[in-house]
């Protein structure tokens, strides 16, 4: 862990209200995992937003080179502090520290990755789904969104994906809420389909608390090892506040940014977090 000061690279439009965001990573850190995440804080803020603490954002992907590489993320326009970061252009000086939490733990030599992903969760299992391909381990990746407008990169925005994620995101099975593109459902409805399940597999997910709930329902029903990264608001991310608990199945809590953001599927209540 280290706080950076580093110049932006990327920071495009991918979706209404999504950005994908690159910066320059130092040579002498060691490369950050799927899982683990980062916290920045704004350059600028809006005048009335009152102090803004730092964010955390989810790495999305990791590009290796001489001077160290790019680190990849996806984050969506919600608040003034990610207001501020789209605001941003490349060689723009970002403020982070880095990385952060723990990382998916890769599945056994014969287990199939069935890896999910909802909303704000994207970042995260295409970061794991990439990383099973370069180690030419099997996965299937599973991504859920609320209509069509909603998915990353379609239409105008397509020209601004990275060649890795043009390659999962064809390879992946896609639901919609509304049935306007791929699967009419949910993840875990696809998920509940899938023939997959009979078959030895470990179970990856990152998206919203519902979803994870449900989620953590079939891998019990299925007797699945299943790991899940929270999405959780955090105000210190190195686990000095306690702002970002969640409740442990075995009681008391745990932090997502300290004890996480990645736990086995059955340490957390998840119908406890909606």
């Amino acid at each position: 862990m280290r706080q950076l000061s580093t110049p932006l690279a990327v920071n495009n439009p991918i979706a209404p209200d999504w950005r994908h965001l690159a910066f320059k990573w130092p040579a002498e850190l060691p490369a950050p995992l799927p899982g683990q995440f980062f916290t920045f804080l704004p350059k600028m803020v809006e005048s009335e937003a009152g102090i803004v603490l730092r964010r955390p954002i989810a790495f999305a992907g990791f590009e290796r080179a001489s001077d160290g590489g790019l680190a990849h993320a996806i984050y969506q326009v919600r608040g003034p502090a990610t207001r501020a970061l789209s605001a941003m252009e490349p060689d723009d000086v970002l403020d982070i520290i880095a990385p952060l939490g723990n990382s998916f733990p890769l599945p056994d030599e014969e287990q199939h990755a069935l890896i999910a992903g909802g909303g704000i969760g994207l970042g995260p299992v295409l970061f794991l789904a990439d990383t099973l391909e370069k180690l030419g381990r099997p996965w299937t990746l599973v991504l859920g969104f609320r209509s069509a407008e909603r998915i990353p990169w379609n239409g105008h925005f397509k020209s601004a994906i990275l060649p890795a994620w043009q390659h999962l995101m064809n390879q992946a099975v896609i639901t919609t809420d509304d049935g306007s593109h791929g699967l009419r459902g949910t993840v875990a409805d696809a998920l509940d389909l899938s023939p997959l399940l009979t078959r030895p597999v470990h179970l990856y997910a990152c998206g919203p608390s519902a979803m994870l709930a449900t989620l953590a329902s079939l891998a019990v029903r299925w007797n699945l090892p299943a790991h899940f990264s929270a999405e959780q608001w955090m105000a210190c991310g190195v686990g000095a506040c306690h702002g970002c608990v969640l409740p442990a199945s075995t009681g008391g809590y745990v932090r997502v940014c300290a004890d996480g953001p990645v736990f086995d599927s059955r340490a957390i209540t998840w119908e406890a977090c909606l």
